[in-house]
């Protein structure tokens, strides 16, 4: 075979600055940099982004930052490398073809600019002042070597000070003092000679660090400055502030004639993570980095804009070693970076290409083609399988790039190495694996995701404590079990394999099964990624596609799972989930041996425990709730639309009484028998016995479930759950594992829980091959006591077939639809579940086609699915597209019964007999009364019980009703009825004449009318009051007579009989019109109020009043007279007497101030209190000035005077004499107070 190493390029060896590039050094040689780098266009996007980013800065002048976001590997450094070749100008980068476009696009601004590009590398740095500003001297000094020195440095300002000084002072004197005397030993030296102007000059031009420089520092501050004495006493040079120093950085940069700096910040987030162990450092050297894009200062000369290379969120870095407190603080420092640098991401899926063209180059095209044909052969697979190697992000393309390897790999790959050291990149490891396969890997083969492994534990320690510690114990967990299982399964020894020792199909075995378990373990180290989350078996044996081979395509999944159930069940990590067909599989990393915890426990495994585990699994399995009663549980199974219920017996069949056969409380009972005996007995025992019973006893509704036995295997496989199982009840396992510590006394906990589940899987297998539900793991099995048939009916008339289902739950419920199909053979096979408010929807429309006069009507749509479920099932009728047509199936059944019976009265249990013959159908009751009430419609039947009618309904129909076919009235009192129950009483029937329609109508008719019928007495009492009081010309008006045939028809409505009310309604007289009787009868209550509350004494014509005011009230009181004549709908009373008040009360108030305005003061000598009404009293200064009101300009009984206020006690006195006949009256009283 064609090894791939034949096909492409891979070396003998990985090298150790393989596809590693460090900034800095990629700047500095830019052909190499250029050479090895893969232009894809997603980079294209991400430089145009760049280059914006700076394009903005510049044409504000603001300071702006960015992060460069990408796993390791992705080419972080390169680009910021590239970039800063692009921005100096580099001819060669500007000239690679895939840049020309954004090269061109940024021509017009970056013409003429100057960029001072300074690339960083952080590891090492002290804190971010020494990094950047250090980093930033040293690389313009190799540009610039005559450039000042920037001002950034702490001693700068001492040197300003010590020049401001010397000017004070004078050279001789300021000389003279610096330093002074020296000792001649003092070690210094030639460099121990006094300052002069020279060597004082020459040492402030020194660069950073030297020693010129360094004893000016020490002899300023011991001389004049001893308040800078830390300056001194530090080790290397000192620096301002962060703000204080990027301001002087870009007024050196635009000295040096830079129009902007770009800083390319490589593994700041890597350096500040390597302080992750120390939040302080962290967070205090984090909240400098914001200064960057916003500073204190707004005096910066130019802009700075930074790019800073991260692979991960800090918060992911440092929260492990933070308390609570300290996260959210540093959380907040983030949040304040999120807002204000932008960010460029690298994707993963430039990672293809740059395998493509950096690692899988082919040494021919003849190698290519090969490679092309090896491919599409290998990528036809299952969808499933395919679709689990590209991953969602993946297509064929991104396969064909990176084949041997998969997309999934490569993606596991990346989530991986993000856990690693910087050393190794990703193009790195996947050399690493070429390399170690390069003599086995052939063409046509798929590299594995569990192969990574390998490489990933043999390199690079992983980034953080935790996840050391988790490295190491994968490693253990591999080495000390994992492995080991692998020999005993296999034969061979993990050494031998390696050595080329064992056979070759052991060998090849043993490494496909490891690769299983590799994978497994990348899955516990790399939560949350998604190609390893959710370990099924079919995606377990996709992930290692061509490691698992079956002589069945698609069966991979099943044996991967047969695999992972034999090693979780030994191995506590493993964990499998419950789906029992597609479960998902995960690995633990905890280690802790749980084997003497299980030794100490081992006296719980007994007999009638494992018989207790037996019966708790069959129910769990059964879907049968287990209860604490002597009574044997039930269990409800819904069988063609209908709940059945039968009895489950857990025995052994061998030892239980006759009697116990029997059901007790269910139409069924089932008696299942568990898989073991003591002693020498077997399944024939069991069956001895049922022979028995059918010899001495009548047939019973019984079905009898008798396994096959476990072999000894398997009965110690369910001792140990036993075990298990106690063990983890409770806090036994802390009396159990008492030697062991807290710590491992959880993590026993775990693997106990993991391992339990195992086995209680696997138990639960071979229960379901021992009780015949599956023919999967018939090892499990005794074959020496296996039976024929492992069902037996009770009742002879019965042959039980083995059941079909996939679940123990569906076996036995096909054992008792086998039961209901003997018992019940007529029952309709209804879809779905048959709910009571199905039936009454189903009942309704029955109703409606009853009433329609072709059986037809039409079904709302929300109700059509209910008509089909059941009425259709249940042979009511037919149900089209919308409307259901109601048949005669069940009415001639009932018919030809009744005949055949000889009944002319029936009742309800006879026709419930009828439904049952000649085959049971066993319909639930309400079925059965559905059916019945639809007989009942269809023939004109009503209910009865001792002679009373009963109005029937769904959920209660007595056996005892006897259902009397009604008498129909005269068709045309019918029809004269029902136009009349519209018009008079608001009733809308149908005018179908049947049974139904006629006790709809009957029944709401005389609710209305007894409703009413109060009403219109009263408003026929006042109506014929007012009348009479008015003298109408008229005694019996239209309105009169209305009202007195209405209430007369509403009275003898309410009264009459049922069987009587359509003639009366049809024959009643109808004294003007059904519509007026209608409307009297529906206002007749308000009406009557009407005329009660009005306010008759207005009302009258006859007031007393002088004209032309008695004229005006004559003709309100005509209208009044008028509106009581004419019927309510052609005259509303209530609104022509609201009016006809308010007239009148108008007209008064008129003609009373009419009368005021002729009160007049008569001449002649004033009398005292006299009959004419004039009153005498006294005016000012004695005098007497009668003033007196005409009696004639005023209605009857009615007085007006004027009074003085002094003179009010003499006409309080005589209004005093004239009440005394009447000492009940109303005085009516009005006054006006005027001024003379």
């Amino acid at each position: 075979m064609t090894k791939i190493a034949d096909i492409i390029h891979i070396p003998e060896r990985v090298h150790q600055g393989d596809f590693v590039l460090k900034l800095t050094a990629g700047v500095a040689n830019p052909e190499a940099t250029l050479r090895s780098y893969v232009v894809t266009p997603q980079l294209v996007e991400c430089f145009d982004r760049a280059l914006s980013l700076i394009r903005s800065a510049v044409e504000t002048g603001t300071s702006k930052g960015s992060y460069l976001h990408g796993s390791f590997g992705s080419g972080k450094s390169h680009f910021m490398a590239v970039l800063s070749l692009l921005l100096e100008g580099n001819a060669a980068a500007r000239s690679v073809p895939e840049l020309s476009g954004v090269v061109a696009k940024h021509n017009r601004w970056t013409e003429g600019k100057r960029f001072l590009v300074v690339p960083y590398h952080l590891i090492g740095a002290v804190n971010l002042e020494s990094a950047l500003f250090g980093q930033y001297a040293r690389h313009v000094r190799e540009l610039h070597p005559d450039a000042p020195t920037p001002g950034f440095y702490r001693a700068e300002k001492l040197f300003e000070d010590a020049r401001r000084l010397r000017r004070q002072m004078r050279d001789e004197r300021f000389f003279a003092e610096l330093g002074g005397a020296r000792d001649e030993d003092s070690g210094w030296g030639a460099l121990d000679a006094a300052w002069d102007a020279e060597s004082f000059e020459a040492a402030l031009a020194s660069p950073p660090g030297s020693e010129e420089r360094a004893r000016l520092v020490g002899d300023l501050v011991d001389t004049f400055f001893s308040a800078h004495r830390e300056l001194a006493a530090a080790g290397e040079e000192g620096f301002v502030s962060i703000d204080e120093g990027l301001v002087i950085l870009s007024r050196h940069a635009r000295d040096l004639g830079y129009d902007a700096v770009v800083l390319f910040l490589d593994e700041l987030i890597l350096w500040l993570a390597s302080h992750a162990a120390d939040p302080e450092f962290v967070s205090r050297e984090g909240q400098k980095v914001a200064k960057l894009v916003e500073a204190t200062r707004m005096d910066r000369a130019l802009p700075i804009i930074s790019f800073i290379a991260r692979q991960r969120d800090l918060r992911e870095l440092v929260g492990e070693h933070a308390p609570g407190a300290e996260q959210l603080s540093f959380a907040d420092v983030l949040n304040w970076w999120d807002a204000r640098f932008e960010q460029i991401t690298l994707e993963d899926r430039n990672l293809p290409a740059i395998v493509e063209r950096r690692l899988l180059r082919a040494k021919s095209p003849e190698a290519q083609q090969k490679l092309n044909e090896a491919f599409e052969k290998s990528a036809r697979v299952r969808e499933e399988v395919l679709n689990t190697l590209l991953t969602r992000e993946g297509d064929r393309a991104m396969f064909r790039q990176v084949y041997p390897f998969s997309p999934v790999l490569i993606q596991t790959l990346v989530a991986i190495s993000s856990l690693l050291q910087r050393e190794r990149t990703a193009l790195k490891l996947l050399l690493q694996i070429l390399v170690d396969q390069r003599e086995t890997l052939e063409l046509g083969d798929l590299v594995p995701v569990g192969d990574l492994y390998d490489v990933i534990e043999s390199g690079d320690e992983p980034f953080s404590q935790a996840m050391k510690i988790r490295f190491d114990q994968a490693r253990k967990l591999y080495r000390q079990k994992l492995v080991p299982l692998l020999e005993q399964d296999h034969g061979v020894t993990l050494e031998d394999v390696e050595a080329g020792r064992a056979p070759e199909d052991k060998a090849r075995a043993f490494r496909n099964d490891a690769r299983l378990m590799k994978t497994l373990i990348l899955s516990a180290l790399a939560e949350g990624v998604e190609a390893l989350t959710g370990l099924t078996p079919a995606r377990l044996a996709a992930l290692n596609h061509g490691t698992v081979r079956t002589p069945i395509p698609g069966m991979e999944s099943q044996v991967v799972l047969t695999k992972v159930r034999n090693w979780a069940a030994r191995v506590g990590e493993i964990k499998i989930a419950d789906d029992a067909r597609n479960p998902v599989i995960s690995l633990h990393l905890v280690g802790v041996d749980t084997e003497g915890i299980l030794e100490n426990a081992k006296a719980f495994d007994s007999h009638g425990n494992r018989v207790q585990k037996v019966r708790e699994l069959v129910f769990e399995m059964a879907g049968i709730k287990a209860e604490d009663s002597l009574l044997p549980p039930k269990q409800q199974v819904l069988w063609k639309g209908t709940r059945r219920e039968f009895e489950v017996l857990f025995r052994n069949v061998r030892e239980l009484p006759l009697d116990n056969f029997e059901p007790q409380d269910a139409e069924w009972r089932i008696v299942i028998d568990y898989p073991f005996d003591v002693g020498d007995h077997n399944p024939r025992d069991d069956v001895a016995k049922i022979q028995n019973f059918m010899q001495v006893k009548p047939p019973t509704r019984t079905l009898v479930w008798i396994p096959a036995f476990l072999t000894p295997q398997a009965r110690d496989e369910l001792g140990r759950l036993v075990v298990l199982d106690h063990v983890l009840a409770g806090n036994r396992l802390d009396e159990y594992g008492a030697h062991l510590s807290q710590l491992d006394r959880d993590q026993a906990r775990v693997l106990l829980a993991n391992q339990r589940d195992q086995v209680r899987q696997r138990v639960k297998n071979m229960l379901l091959a021992a009780y015949g539900v599956s023919n999967l793991n018939r090892d499990a099995i005794d074959s020496a006591l296996d039976l024929d048939t492992y069902f037996y009916a009770l009742d002879p008339g019965l042959t039980l077939q083995p059941p079909v289902g996939a679940s123990f739950a569906d076996a036995l419920q096909n054992l008792f639809e086998q039961a209901l199909r003997y018992q019940y053979p007529g029952h309709p096979d209804f879809e779905g579940e048959v709910r009571t408010a199905g039936l009454r929807t189903v009942l309704e429309v029955v109703r409606r086609a009853v009433e329609s006069t072709d059986r037809r009507v039409e079904v709302d749509r929300r109700d059509r699915d209910e008509m089909r479920r059941i009425a259709v099932p249940l042979k009511l009728g037919r149900m089209g597209e919308a409307h259901f047509v109601l048949g005669d199936e069940w009415l001639n059944e009932f018919e030809r019964k009744r005949a055949q019976d000889g009944l002319t009265q029936i009742t309800v249990g006879r026709v419930r007999e009828w439904i049952n013959r000649p085959d049971a159908r066993g319909l639930p009751t309400e079925v059965e009364n559905l059916l019945i009430i639809t007989y009942a419609l269809q023939t004109n039947r009503s209910f009865y019980l001792h002679g009373g009618l009963v109005e029937p309904s769904l959920d209660r129909l007595p056996n005892d009703l006897e259902l009397r076919e009604e008498q129909l009235p005269d068709e045309q009192d019918w029809k004269i009825a029902v136009e009349r129950a519209g018009a008079i009483f608001g009733v809308s029937v149908l005018p179908l004449r049947n049974a139904s329609n006629v006790a709809r109508l009957v029944d709401q008719v005389q609710d209305v009318a007894r409703q009413h019928q109060d009403a219109l007495g009263r408003y026929v009492e006042q109506l014929k009051r007012r009348l009479e009081e008015y003298g109408a010309a008229d005694p019996d008006p239209d309105r009169l007579r209305t009202a007195r045939a209405a209430h007369a028809l509403a009275v003898a409505l309410a009264t009459a009989k049922r069987g009587a009310v359509v003639e009366t309604l049809a024959r009643a007289e109808v004294a003007t019109s059904p519509t007026a009787m209608g409307v009297a009868l529906k206002q007749a209550g308000a009406l009557a109020g009407a005329l009660s509350n009005a306010r008759w004494e207005l009302l009258h014509g006859d007031q007393g009043l002088a004209e032309p005011y008695a004229a005006r009230a004559q003709a309100v009181a005509d209208k009044v007279v008028e509106a009581l004549k004419h019927d309510e709908h052609a005259t509303a009373l209530a609104g022509v007497l609201r009016e006809a008040e308010g007239k009148m009360v108008t007209l008064l108030q008129e003609a009373a101030r009419a009368a005021k305005e002729q009160t007049r003061e008569p001449v002649g000598k004033p009398s005292g209190a006299e009959a004419d009404g004039r009153v005498e009293h006294k005016g000012e200064g004695g005098g007497k000035q009668p003033h007196v009101v005409d009696p004639e300009a005023l209605p009857p009984g009615v007085r007006a005077m004027k009074v003085r206020a002094n003179e009010l006690d003499e006409l309080v006195a005589r209004l005093r004499e004239e009440t005394k006949e009447a000492p009940n009256a109303w005085v009516r009283v009005q006054w006006e107070i005027v001024q003379d």
